[in-house]
């Protein structure tokens, strides 16, 4: 491994000790912040005062942030280094603050800017590298790359006669609601389940939600307009910026553009029509971007703990390793995947270095596959073990939903009941090819030249144990068949792998081969990156729908205009904690994405295939409660249904059948096409 030093040989880096901006940092400060507000104008259709204070100074409180951290670890830091630790910094101390703290978001804000503001004149300065040209270059790609990635949401509705379409993946309605139910002062705890009222909150991975947090709270945007219109591209963005700063640690600025270019620029063979349909890594990113945060984190993680390895600095290998748990907060699939790699790569290099240390690594595996089915308590019901129980039922999933695609007939194979062993070559070859893409090539014959010139780094053991990681989880981990959260558990992780070894492989090779002529080859990856932009502009476009048949049914999807209508109806009216119901139970919660208030019951189909602990819950009563409000034709009954429930507002579509009393019924709060709110609350209002 190269380090900072041989930098500065070339010339690439000035140093600077201290300061939180240099003239390269300023711009792309500005850079940044005009990106962030262009992205939520588009997606909400209007430009928003509060907006635009928040977004301009974020960049500014998140490098601040993460230059505290640097500094109390004294760990030399560059721009994209304090840009992500800050983004975890923040992410994980406002995901604390609604875990545990039952005051407004506003202390909070104010909280953080004057930590931001008074804490580093009291660290001790640091060594902090200038933003270089190069590394101007990195964010401003990253920036167009994820605005071309990210089209479907940053323009994300299409009017039609009477429906609006909504291109994003439905899950964005679940996420939007992760959102509204932490603006308030009241802990999540507190909030409880916002698709069940009175239900627990669930175990989820809540970080990446707090940064678009406290943008709701201060410009009072939507919920659904802000994970589609900032939390996703910010954090595609931050995935580009992560590579850069591996390859940057790893061996050179240009090399980590080029790691960048790879994992940013050059489409995945999902979108050539190539990988199975759902292993399309960028697809995959965008419709669930919380793997993007996960996957950003981690790769920080991996940078410190990297540069502590080089250095034999056991305290940032610590470091890195805290850093690496905090990716749980992020994406739990991702944690799994990424946690073990980086506690192995920490304990293989601890200083000293010890044959010992194999033996302790080999004892936390064991300890960590022992430990797996704690997973089944702490998460929403998935039924994960390792006891390759799964791999025969996951590829059959995989052979099913091939249906009707161009690598059909690939997975044919997997129709049989006892497709295994036999064809398990064939399943390792169809898992490296869809999980690394490009790189199941290129990532062998760089591991074999290099093994072959006796010229093996970290980087190559890095990327193997990634690969070797992503086998056992695809192979060795097993489900029921009825969750899927066990399938996301096998299922998501490749992302990781995708991402961490296209960024070291590209990086390698680079620096390989620029090593006789880094200035050309320099020249060649800056302009390979510009150029490359194309790739994100034409594949953006339509990204959300995927390659598969799923994509018909969780995207592009026709919502009445009127329900939409209802929604901004019910979001304008107080109080915020208001109770809604859907007459036809919300199935993708559109709803409950669009209106910002908590639903008595929603998605039950969803719920009950998903989570035992739900199926074991007394929601059977919870639906007898709703029952008898439906059915309520008399006054006095419709009172008692609304003091048993809380609801507020009742939606009903049309043709729904209504037996609500007259003089209720024909008076709604609120219209439009077909579709009827009610104010549940009136019925108090009427006599018997």
């Amino acid at each position: 491994m190269s380090h900072t030093q041989q930098l500065a040989k070339t010339g690439e880096q000035e140093r600077q000790t201290g300061s939180a901006f240099d003239r390269y940092g300023l711009v792309a400060c500005v850079v940044m912040s005009m990106f962030f507000i262009v992205w939520i104008t588009l997606a909400s259709k209007s430009l928003n005062s509060g907006a635009v204070l928040f977004l301009f100074a974020l960049p500014w409180v998140l490098l601040r942030a993460g230059a505290m951290v640097t500094a109390a670890l004294r760990f030399p830091s560059f721009f994209a280094l304090d840009f992500l630790l800050g983004v975890t910094v923040v992410s994980v101390a406002v995901m604390g603050w609604k875990f545990f703290v039952p005051v407004s978001l506003w202390v909070l804000l104010v909280v953080l800017l004057v930590a931001v503001v008074g804490i580093p004149k009291f660290l001790p300065r640091h060594r902090r590298d200038r933003l270089s040209g190069l590394g101007l270059l990195a964010v401003i790609v990253s920036l167009f790359a994820a605005t071309g990635w990210s089209q479907d949401l940053i323009f994300p509705t299409t009017s039609l006669d009477g429906t609006v379409l909504f291109k994003p993946w439905s899950d964005f309605f679940i996420h939007a609601t992760f959102v509204a139910r932490s603006v308030g002062a009241e802990t999540l705890v507190q909030v409880g389940n916002y698709e069940w009222k009175g239900f627990p909150a669930i175990f989820y991975h809540y970080a990446s939600y707090s940064i678009p947090i406290c943008l709701v709270k201060v410009a009072s945007l939507p919920g659904y307009e802000t994970v589609i219109g900032f939390w996703a591209p910010f954090g595609s963005f931050l995935t580009g910026l992560a590579s850069y700063a591996l390859g940057r640690v790893f061996w050179s600025q240009a090399a980590g553009l080029a790691a960048l270019v790879a994992t940013f620029l050059i489409p995945d063979l999902c979108l050539l029509h190539i990988a199975h349909p759902t292993y399309g890594y960028f697809w995959l990113q965008h419709a669930a971007p919380g793997g993007l945060y996960a996957v950003a984190v981690a790769g920080v993680a991996l940078t410190v703990i990297a540069r502590g390895v080089h250095e034999a600095r056991p305290f940032w290998i610590a470091s890195g390793v805290v850093l690496g748990a905090l990716v749980i907060f992020f994406k739990i699939q991702i944690f799994a995947a990424a946690f073990p790699l980086l506690v192995a790569f920490a304990i293989v290099g601890w200083p000293p270095r010890k044959k010992w240390q194999w033996l302790i690594l080999a004892g936390c595996v064991a300890a960590g596959v022992a430990m797996l089915p704690l997973a089944n308590r702490f998460y929403v019901g998935p039924n994960v073990q390792f006891d390759l129980s799964g791999s025969v039922w996951y590829w059959q999933v995989l052979a099913k939903l091939a249906n009707g695609t161009p690598v059909a007939s690939w997975y044919a194979a997997f129709n049989d009941p006892h497709p295994f062993p036999a064809h398990l070559p064939q399943a390792i070859g169809l898992l490296l090819v869809n999980a690394l893409g490009i790189f199941a090539i290129v990532a062998p014959l760089l591991w074999l030249f290099v093994a072959w010139c006796k010229k093996w780094q970290a980087s190559e053991g890095i990327s193997v144990a990634a690969v070797a990681i992503l086998m056992l989880m695809t192979f060795g981990m097993g489900g029921t068949g009825t969750s899927d959260n066990a399938h996301e558990f096998i299922h998501r992780p490749f992302v990781w792998a995708y991402w961490l070894v296209g960024s070291l492989a590209a990086g390698r090779l680079f620096f390989m081969l620029s090593s006789r002529r880094p200035q050309l080859w320099t020249q060649a990856i800056a302009v390979s990156s510009i150029i490359l932009l194309l790739v994100p502009v034409c594949y953006g476009s339509g990204l959300q729908r995927g390659k598969g048949s799923v994509g018909n049914i969780r995207a592009n999807i026709h919502v009445d205009r009127g329900l939409i209508e209802c929604a901004r109806y019910i979001r304008n009216q107080p109080p915020d904690d208001a109770v809604v119901q859907d007459s036809q139970l919300d199935k993708l919660l559109i709803l409950g994405g669009l209106d910002d208030r908590p639903t008595f019951a929603a998605r039950v189909d969803e719920w009950t295939r998903q989570s035992k602990v739900f199926r074991e819950s007394g929601y059977q009563e919870h639906l007898g409660k709703l029952q008898r409000l439906q059915q309520a034709t008399t006054i006095s009954d419709l009172q008692r249904a609304v003091r048993e429930t809380g609801i507020r507002w009742y939606v009903m579509h049309p043709g729904d059948p209504n037996v609500f009393p007259a003089e209720f019924r024909d008076q709604p709060a609120f219209e439009s096409g077909g579709y009827r709110v009610y104010d549940m609350q009136r019925c108090f209002n009427l006599r018997n």
